[in-house]
């Protein structure tokens, strides 16, 4: 019998049978490179580890997290031993306090007018930036006794005149500071011909009654001044280097530490305390009560007189070794370096020399004069030398050691 159609044979398909072996091979390298990833995996976490947990220990080598920066070079007059290490450093009851944590300076000295109001003020430290100083003086009492700042002074409220400015001391320092300068102030001591008080505190009186001694007589304009000698005179120094200290000012210039010009009569009148040779002791007395007084308040005192008064002998107060102030800030006025002059025993004749010399010469010897103890800041008026000879006096200035100066 015969069936329809016939048998039915089935064959193996051999297209599939390469793509069944294809995709096990596939499969089997996928394997492969996952077994790769992972390994290489666990040594990268690992050395990451590793390292996280070195840096947590401080086992990094600094060379590796810091830059490198230059080796800093020792100071000019740091001294170097055999081993190339700095010597030890000076024992901290050595250091002169006054002077050792002060940055050097190139100061401005403002015209008192603009201390007449706060925009004057503001507008003058704009015109003072541009000429790249890095401190201004503001002269809160000038000579002859006006006073630039609101004092609370009563001896200064006895003479009606005297006080000239309306802002306080602390408002005219914190402008200055906000302007990006440091705060320099200057008070004149004894230069005052103010009339203090009913019977002018402070003067210089007669012993014959008791009345103020004037410079002149009164019909041309005769004055009286502050008397070193004075109770009420050391008082008000005293009372005024306390309050311009304490309002943030970070040097305070004394100046005028000086008698007036007494005739012969004048001495006589007066007594002898003015005729002393020790006179000077006064000065220097006063000039210590106003140090003493700014010290305390974390000011650095200053005090002020002139190049020409030093060499011819006239500075009375100048007694390095006896005043408190351990900067002196010292006028080098040209009217005072003509002719000769005494340089270390030696006669100098100064007019001859150039600027830069004469400069070097004379402040050279202030500062030999001065000792080792104290700093020189030079004062120097600008409009009185050529832009030539300024930058000279400045750069003989700079030779010298004094970093610091001032310009009016």
């Amino acid at each position: 019998m015969s069936v329809k159609g016939g048998r039915k044979i089935y064959r193996a398909n051999t297209s599939y049978k390469k793509r069944k072996a294809l995709k096990a091979v596939k499969i089997f390298f996928l394997i492969i490179l996952l077994a790769v990833l992972v390994f290489l995996g666990y040594c990268v976490a690992r050395s990451v580890a590793d390292y996280l947990s070195d840096r947590n220990e401080g086992n990094i080598s600094a060379d590796d997290t810091i830059p490198w920066t230059p080796p800093a070079a020792p100071d000019d007059g740091e001294d170097i031993d055999n081993n190339g290490d700095a010597d030890d450093a000076v024992p901290e009851e050595t250091v002169n306090n006054e002077t050792a944590d002060n940055d050097n300076f190139s100061a401005y000295t403002l015209p008192v007018s603009a201390l007449a109001s706060e925009s004057a003020l503001k507008e003058t430290l704009e015109y003072v930036k541009e000429g790249g100083y890095t401190a201004v003086i503001a002269v809160l009492k000038d000579e002859g006794g006006k006073i630039y700042y609101k004092t609370a002074s009563e001896m200064a409220a006895s003479d009606e005149t005297a006080v000239a400015g309306d802002m306080q001391a602390g408002q005219i320092c914190s402008m200055i500071r906000s302007a990006g300068f440091v705060p320099i102030a200057e008070i004149n001591i004894l230069e005052d011909n103010n009339r203090y008080g009913m019977n002018r505190d402070g003067s210089y009186h007669l012993i014959s009654d008791n009345s103020a001694w004037l410079d002149n007589a009164p019909a041309k304009g005769g004055k009286p001044w502050l008397s070193p000698f004075d109770p009420y005179t050391q008082s008000y120094a005293e009372f005024l280097a306390n309050e311009v200290s304490s309002s943030g000012f970070e040097y305070i210039v004394f100046d005028g530490f000086v008698f007036p010009h007494f005739r012969n009569s004048d001495l006589n009148y007066i007594g002898d305390t003015v005729k002393s040779e020790d006179r000077y002791k006064a000065l220097v007395n006063i000039e210590n009560i106003s140090a003493d007084a700014a010290v305390k308040n974390g000011s650095v005192p200053m005090m002020m007189t002139s190049a020409g008064d030093i060499l011819s002998g006239k500075a009375e107060v100048f007694k390095p070794d006896e005043i408190a102030s351990g900067m002196i800030a010292v006028n080098y006025v040209p009217s005072e370096m003509e002719g000769t002059a005494v340089i270390n025993g030696q006669e100098v004749a100064v007019s001859e020399l150039s600027a830069y010399d004469r400069a070097k010469t004379v402040l050279g010897e202030v500062k030999r004069l001065s000792g080792e103890g104290k700093m020189i800041v030079p004062v120097i008026r600008q409009n009185d030398f050529s832009q030539a000879d300024f930058s000279e006096i400045i750069a003989a200035a700079i030779d010298l050691g004094m970093d610091s100066y001032i310009v009016m």
